[in-house]
């Protein structure tokens, strides 16, 4: 493995990653933070994640065994925002749980980045949850002088929060950073169209693949063993289980597609709060019994998911309250283990997903365009064949130390000017 370098950088402070959401949680965001710290030269990253998860409170499983061979400094705390309750029954009960909380949380948070900023020479915070820890980025670059760069992938954008909600701060959060990073055009074009904040201020750092894990390889027999799909073509999917990945969508067309290829098996990767709803769709489809839903496996599981597989799909959408995809690093990911994929043309997929090149792009609400679409790769070789081979030099193109490099001459620049133009 090889990391990124920077000119000139002999001088430069660090920056300090903040995220909750960060390896070895799996997930699009966790893994972005965490490839920029890992490719970064030695020294210029520290990252701050959690020892639980802040949706149930429950420890994040093998987050010591990470922390000791990832590479590079990470601080935990058990939590860097309030767990998840239910909605307050009045002002009083909000009131109290701010006062007995968040209060004293943000108080540990801050005593602990204070101590991380001296002891590593941090010049920079990056913020990786906009909604709720932007707040922490704006009192460091008050009180400790450090520059403030938030990292947006898309969703936390476009979606439309409820009245009363952080959704009518977004915007003075994010004009009021002296750097964000959008991770495609389209989070670009949102942050300038939505949220008011100038173009010189973004910079485009597009999501990249880690091409030295991410790789073509060997059918996995183990796997296939142990989920019960040993003769199987295997169509995969991963990602977090929300509707805007489409996830229901497939299930809905995949009858159409096991009778046309009766070998084939849908393998869902990942969890997350719609999990029960599809489990209960899979069941309830004519082509049950050639659909799992795995739940998430851990890292070399999933490389061998992506390397057994026939065909990667995601067909995601734009849901009515506007959450939709930023980007979409899975399909890179398949891509690098030489895999054709089929996305929605929906949100940053349409860049993630480079049409008849790498893969195909899909009306993500239509289910006979879905099934049609895995039908067609799945029938013709030839196709299949050429979009594979797009595939990977469209991976290779896309790697992650050419984006670390982007990121951090975005940091020399900053601490360089002492000013919010990027």
């Amino acid at each position: 493995m090889s990391a990124a370098t920077t000119t000139d950088t002999a001088g430069d402070k660090g920056c300090l990653m903040v995220a909750s959401i960060f390896t070895p949680i799996q997930g699009g965001s966790a893994t972005v933070y965490a490839n920029l710290c890992r490719f970064a030269p030695p020294g210029k990253m520290v990252a701050l994640a959690t020892r639980r998860h802040y949706q149930d409170g429950i420890e994040i499983p093998g987050w010591k065994e990470h922390d000791a061979r990832c590479g590079f400094p990470i601080h935990r705390l058990d939590l860097l925002r309030p767990e998840m309750a239910p909605p307050p029954a009045n002002k009083l009960v909000s009131a109290w749980r701010y006062l007995t909380i968040d209060i004293p949380l943000r108080l540990k948070i801050v005593a602990t980045v204070r101590r991380l900023i001296r002891e590593h020479g941090i010049g920079v915070i990056c913020i990786g949850e906009l909604v709720s820890t932007a707040w922490l980025g704006e009192f460091c670059r008050r009180f400790f002088g450090v520059r403030m760069v938030l990292y947006v992938h898309g969703e936390e954008i476009t979606q439309r929060l409820g009245a009363g909600s952080f959704g009518r701060r977004r915007g003075e959060h994010l004009r009021g950073a002296d750097a964000v990073v959008a991770v495609s055009r389209f989070t670009r074009q949102a942050l300038i169209e939505q949220m008011g904040v100038r173009p010189e201020r973004i910079c485009l750092i597009e999501n990249g693949v880690d091409t030295w894990r991410f790789s073509p390889g060997p059918d996995d027999g183990a796997l296939r063993a142990r989920l019960r799909l040993v003769g199987k073509r295997l169509v995969v999917a991963v990602g977090r289980l929300v509707p805007r990945k489409g996830f229901d969508k497939t299930i809905a067309g995949w009858a159409q597609v096991h009778q046309a290829h009766p070998d084939a098996h849908l393998l869902i990767i990942g969890d997350g709060p719609q999990r029960a709803e599809l489990q209960a769709m899979a069941d309830a489809s004519p082509a049950a019994a050639s659909i799992t839903l795995a739940g998430a496996l851990d890292d070399a599981e999933l490389l061998a998911a992506y390397r057994s597989a026939s065909l990667f799909v995601m067909p995601n959408r734009t849901m009515p309250d506007g959450d939709t995809e930023g980007f979409g690093l899975v399909f890179l990911e398949a891509n690098a283990c030489g895999r054709a994929v089929i996305g929605g043309r929906a949100g940053g997929a349409v860049e993630a997903v480079r049409d008849g090149e790498s893969g195909l792009l899909v009306n993500g609400e239509n289910v006979a365009e879905i099934a049609e679409a895995i039908k067609r790769v799945l029938g013709d070789d030839a196709l299949r064949g050429r979009l594979e081979a797009g595939a990977l030099r469209h991976a290779q193109a896309n790697s992650w130390e050419n984006r670390v490099r982007l990121f951090q001459d975005l940091c020399r620049k900053l601490q360089q000017t002492g000013e919010k133009n990027v």
